[in-house]
């Protein structure tokens, strides 16, 4: 299993949070404070979108979110999650890297 690692950027790719990923088998993300992580914006959904364990994979998927889960200008319901990728959640970016572990 590859460990990843989340950096939560705002637009301007300000790192302002990382969290490592792959030892939870769901991470939400979203504005509710129940989340794992939080962003705290009108324009994210309470419970906005998932990061999930697929067997040796890494998925992102959306939780019906009303503002929607962006790869580039492209809304995205589910996603494999790839060293690099960068996903648009409301002024948020959330990058994924490749952690080396």
């Amino acid at each position: 299993m590859t460990m990843m690692e989340l950096h939560v950027c705002n637009r301007a790719g300000i790192l302002l949070r990382a969290f490592a990923l792959g030892e939870n088998k769901e991470v939400i993300v979203g504005r509710d404070e129940t989340c794992d992580v939080r962003i705290m914006a009108k324009s994210v959904s309470r419970e906005h979108c998932a990061i999930e364990q697929d067997g040796d994979d890494l998925i992102l998927r959306d939780l019906g979110s009303s503002g929607g889960t962006y790869l580039g200008q492209k809304r995205v319901d589910k996603v494999k999650i790839q060293d690099g990728m960068e996903i648009g959640v409301g002024p948020a970016v959330l990058k994924f890297f490749d952690s080396g572990i």
